[in-house]
């Protein structure tokens, strides 16, 4: 039986990605102002990306 932290890693992992992702966001964000970079949306719209992967990594592994 394996124990419940390893079975989410992976989507875990996802997320811990989007967080940081999002946290860089921030960070251009507080940086430069208005108006906001492109390499800012970038970094928005792939750490939405990694979240949803990651939640979708979690539910799947959730159902039985």
């Amino acid at each position: 039986m394996s124990r419940p932290v390893s079975r989410y890693a992976l989507g875990l992992w996802f997320c811990g990605i989007a967080a940081l992702g999002l946290l860089r966001f921030w960070a251009k964000v507080r940086e430069s102002g208005t108006p906001l970079p492109f390499d800012a949306w970038l970094w928005l719209i792939g750490s939405l990306i990694c979240a949803l992967i990651g939640v979708i990594a979690l539910l799947r592994t959730r159902r039985p």
